[in-house]
């Protein structure tokens, strides 16, 4: 029992994200801000170093950004301008 509460709690609390650079992936793992069940996020921004221009994102990338944002960054946007996508890039 106390290795499952153990378990719900690393579950609700950290997460990670995976980084390509140099032809490795690296995954990198974070204390979310809210809690929530899911672990993978995807960091946008992570691959390329190029920021992404708000006109040519898909509506899935835009919520990837936005749930990176709230529970990477505690950060809660609707992503809109591309001034909301470069400040999650910045952190």
């Amino acid at each position: 029992m106390f290795a499952s509460l153990i378990s719900i709690l690393l579950i609700l609390n950290t997460g990670f994200y995976n980084e390509v650079s140099d032809s490795e992936i690296t995954r990198i793992y974070f204390i979310k801000k809210h809690p929530t069940f899911r672990m993978q996020f995807f960091n946008i921004h992570a691959n390329d170093g190029n920021y992404r221009h708000i006109e040519t994102l898909t509506n899935e990338q835009r919520q990837d950004i936005i749930d990176y944002c709230k529970y990477r960054l505690g950060i809660d946007s609707k992503i809109t301008t591309q001034a909301d996508i470069e400040t999650c890039a910045k952190r």
